[in-house]
C-alpha cells in the first residue's frame, strides 16, 4: 500500500477531530478522547497514524508549476499566470494570506506547524498505549520516524521564513497567548533540528523496501542535517544578513537573549558541516546508493521501447555519438525512473499520483500548447508554461564542460544566434506531424555542442521534443509557427516566450494518442539524491579553501555528465573555485528547487534577481522571422529585487493573524 494512500485515509478520520487553539499555527489535536484509543488498538491502526504525521512532506513542491520555489532565474512563467511564484519574483508578495494560487504550497509556515502537532500527538500516546502485535523495537522505529518529521517541519519553516518558534513536544490546547513561544535564534533552530535528526538517525533503518518508500531513514536523516548545516555555514546565516538590527522584542531564546541572527563569520561552521556531508555521502554509499547510470538507463529505455534522442551535429551513427545520445536519456529517465527501475541515486522521493487523462501541473505546464491533433481534428497539449530563461541556457556547459562565454573552442559569441545547418536542413529530420509543414530545423549554433544535460532537460526551436509523445511519432518543436507550438493570440496565457521549455521530470515514454489516449508515469521526483551530496560536499571544501577535494567531488558529477575534469588549472580569475562549485550545483540540480534557496543564503540574490536581468528569445511574436524569434530579449515582465524577500512574511488574513495572536512573534524584516 502506497504511503501517500495511507496518509490520505487516516487524515479523514484525524482531522475531523482537530479543533483550534489559540494560534492558528500551534492547531493540534485536542486531548484523547475515547475514540482516540482505537487509533492505536493494533498494528496496522498505529501504522496509519504514523502515516497520517507524513501528511506534509512535500507532494508537488518545488515542481509545482506556482511554487515560490520556482521564483528564481531558472526559469519564468506566462505574464497573465500572476502565481506566487511571479508575485515574489516581482517582489509584490506581501504578508496579507490569499486562497487564491498557491495556498498551502505557499503557506508552509501553518501547515507545517499543524503537522507537527500530529507527530507530537503520536508521540505522546505511543509509550501510554499497547497496540496489539507493536514491539518495543517498533516503537522505537516509529519515534525515530517522528524525530524525523519534527526535524523535518521545522526545518521547512526555517529555510523559508527564517528563525521560527521551535515546538518540542505537545501543546497544551489551553495554552494563553502569552505563553506562546517567538522566534528562536537561527543557530538554536538550527541545533534543535539537527538534534532531532541525530536521534533519528540512530533509531532508523539505513533503507526501506520498496513497499515502504517515503518513510524515513536514516541515510535520509544524515543527508537532510547535511543539507541543514551547509545552510547555517553560508554567507547570509553567517555573518552576512542584511539587517542585523533585526530582534526579537518580547522573546528570548536561551544563550542568545534578544538576537536572531549572527552578525559575525565562524568558520567553525563550514567545518561541522563538512563533518555532516561527509558523514551523509559515506552512509548513503555503505547503504547503496550511486548515481545513476546509463546502464540502468539503457536497460529501462528497451523495456519502454525510447530510441535514442536527436542531438544537432551527430546525426552520423557513430560510436561516440551513440554513447552521448544514450548519456543525454540517463539524465531524462535520472529524474523520472522510480526504484523499481533499479534508481539508486534516490534517496528521498516523492510520486505524483496522476490521473490517467490528467498529466498534473509536475507534467501538463511544461508540454507544449499542441502535441497531438486528433481524430477529430482538435489539437490537444500542455500549457507551455515553464520557460527557461537565457541565463538557463548560456549556464549549461558546451560539450567541453566549459560556459559558451569562455569555451575557446566553442563558436563565437556573435555567432550564438545565426543557424547551425547552412542550407538543406538535417538529414535525420522528417515533418512535425502536426500540419504536416517540413521542419527546417532552425537550429541556432548556441544549440550545438552543448553537454548530455542540456539536450536532457532544455527544449529548443527545431529540436525534438521526444520519440513518441506524438500518436507514436516524434513531435519536432517549431516555436516560430502559430499553428504549431509557437505563439498565438488566441490563447495567450499559455505562452511564456522565452524561446525554450522545460523537459525535465517528463517522462521520455511520454504518449498522447490521437484517439484521446494519454500514458505516461509520474515520476519519483527528487527530494534529497546523490548528486546533491557530492555537491555540497564539494561547496564545503571550497569554503575551507581545499582546492583538490572541491574538484574531486565535481568530478564525480562532471564525469557521470560526460564532460571533463577540472583541474587547478581550470580555477583561474574567470572562473574561481566557488563559481564552479556554483554553477555545476545549478546545472546539476535544475529546477529541483535549490536554486531559490541557493541565491539567498549565498547573498547573492540581490545581484542575480534584480530588474533587468531575466532573458529570453523573443519568443512573443506571431509567426516570427528565423532572425527575429532568434533575437535576446528581455522578458517583459516586473522583475526586481527588495532584501525582505531573503525571507517569506508570515501571512495574516482576518480569521488568521498569527502576529496579534502571539504577541511574541515578529514578522521578517521589510514586511
Amino acid at each position: 500500500m502506497k504511503l501517500t494512500y495511507k496518509i490520505s485515509r487516516m487524515a479523514q478520520v484525524l482531522i475531523a477531530s482537530c479543533c483550534l487553539v489559540s494560534c492558528n499555527y500551534l492547531d493540534v489535536i485536542p486531548p484523547a478522547q475515547a475514540d482516540f484509543k482505537d487509533t492505536m488498538k493494533d498494528e496496522e491502526a498505529t501504522l496509519s497514524f504514523l502515516y497520517t504525521c507524513y501528511g506534509g512532506t512535500p507532494r508537488s513542491t518545488p515542481y509545482h508549476y506556482h511554487a515560490f520555489e520556482q521564483s528564481a532565474d531558472e526559469i519564468i512563467q506566462p505574464y497573465a499566470y500572476s502565481n506566487w511564484q511571479q508575485q515574489v519574483a516581482w517582489g509584490t508578495i506581501s504578508p496579507a494570506y490569499s486562497n487564491g494560487w498557491g495556498g498551502d504550497d505557499m503557506n508552509i509556515w501553518i501547515p507545517s506547524y499543524n503537522w507537527l502537532g500530529y507527530v507530537h500527538h503520536f508521540l505522546s500516546l505511543i509509550d501510554d498505549l499497547q497496540p496489539v502485535g507493536v514491539t518495543a523495537e517498533d516503537k522505537e522505529e516509529y519515534k525515530g520516524e517522528c524525530y524525523f518529521l519534527e526535524a523535518y517541519y521545522h526545518f521547512r519553516v526555517l529555510q523559508a521564513f527564517g528563525p521560527c518558534p521551535i515546538i518540542p513536544e505537545k501543546v497544551d490546547p489551553n495554552v494563553t497567548s502569552s505563553d506562546l513561544p517567538g522566534r528562536s535564534h537561527f543557530d538554536y533552530c538550527v541545533n534543535f533540528i539537527v538534534g532531532k535528526l541525530d536521534d533519528a538517525a540512530r533509531a532508523l533503518p539505513a533503507t526501506r523496501p520498496n513497499n515502504e518508500l517515503g518513510r524515513a531513514t536514516s541515510t535520509m536523516a544524515k543527508a537532510l542535517k547535511a543539507r541543514i548545516l551547509l545552510y547555517a555555514a553560508s554567507p547570509l546565516w553567517n555573518g552576512s544578513f542584511p539587517n542585523p538590527e533585526w530582534k526579537n522584542k518580547n522573546y528570548e531564546t536561551d544563550g542568545y537573549g534578544n538576537e536572531l541572527v549572527s552578525s559575525s563569520y565562524d568558520r567553525e561552521k563550514w567545518t561541522r558541516a563538512l563533518t555532516a556531508c561527509q558523514e551523509a555521502l559515506t552512509a548513503a554509499k555503505e547503504a547503496g546508493y550511486q548515481l545513476f547510470d546509463i546502464e540502468t538507463a539503457n536497460k529501462k529505455a528497451d523495456r519502454d521501447g525510447i530510441a535514442l534522442p536527436f542531438i544537432p551535429g551527430r546525426e552520423e551513427d557513430t560510436e561516440e555519438n551513440r554513447e552521448f545520445k544514450e548519456r543525454v536519456r540517463m539524465f531524462q529517465y535520472m529524474v523520472t525512473a522510480n526504484e523499481g527501475d533499479n534508481n539508486k541515486e534516490l534517496i528521498w522521493a516523492q510520486r505524483i499520483e496522476l490521473d490517467a487523462q490528467n498529466g498534473g501541473e509536475g507534467t501538463d505546464c511544461r508540454l507544449p500548447n499542441k502535441v497531438v491533433k486528433r481524430s477529430n481534428g482538435v489539437y490537444v497539449g500542455g500549457w507551455a508554461a515553464m520557460a527557461p530563461t537565457l541565463y538557463s541556457v548560456q549556464h549549461f556547459y558546451t560539450e567541453n564542460g566549459k560556459l559558451p562565454a569562455q569555451d575557446p573552442n566553442f563558436y563565437p559569441e556573435e555567432e550564438w544566434y545565426t543557424r547551425f545547418y547552412e542550407g538543406a536542413q538535417s538529414p535525420a529530420l522528417a515533418t512535425n506531424n502536426l500540419d504536416g509543414e517540413d521542419v527546417k530545423n532552425d537550429i541556432i549554433k548556441m544549440h550545438a555542442k552543448r553537454e548530455a544535460r542540456f539536450y536532457a532537460w532544455i527544449v529548443f526551436d527545431g529540436t525534438q521534443y521526444s520519440s513518441k509523445i506524438n500518436n507514436g511519432n516524434p513531435l519536432w518543436i517549431n516555436l516560430k509557427n502559430t499553428n504549431t507550438n509557437g505563439y498565438n493570440t488566441s490563447n495567450t496565457r499559455n505562452c511564456a516566450g522565452t524561446g525554450y521549455l522545460s523537459k525535465k521530470f517528463i517522462d521520455p515514454n511520454i504518449y498522447f494518442g490521437a484517439d484521446g489516449t494519454r500514458q505516461h508515469t509520474a515520476p519519483r521526483r527528487p527530494l534529497i539524491r546523490m548528486a546533491e551530496l557530492y555537491l555540497n560536499l564539494a561547496e564545503c571544501y571550497a569554503a575551507l579553501d581545499n582546492e583538490g577535494e572541491a574538484l574531486a567531488n565535481l568530478n564525480e558529477i562532471r564525469r557521470r555528465a560526460g564532460i571533463s575534469e577540472l583541474t587547478g588549472s581550470d580555477v583561474t580569475g574567470s572562473m574561481t573555485l566557488t563559481d564552479w562549485v556554483r554553477n555545476e550545483r545549478f546545472v546539476e540540480l535544475f529546477e529541483e528547487g535549490h536554486r531559490y534557496y541557493d541565491l539567498r543564503r549565498w547573498a547573492i540574490a540581490p545581484q542575480m534577481l534584480k530588474a533587468g536581468m531575466r532573458y529570453g528569445l523573443d519568443g512573443l511574436r506571431v509567426n516570427p522571422s528565423f532572425e527575429d524569434f532568434n533575437k535576446p530579449t528581455q522578458v517583459n515582465q516586473p522583475f526586481k529585487w527588495d532584501d525582505k524577500l531573503y525571507l517569506m512574511p508570515v501571512w495574516s488574513r482576518s480569521d488568521m493573524d498569527e502576529l496579534y495572536s502571539n504577541p511574541q512573534l515578529v514578522q521578517a524584516p521589510g514586511y
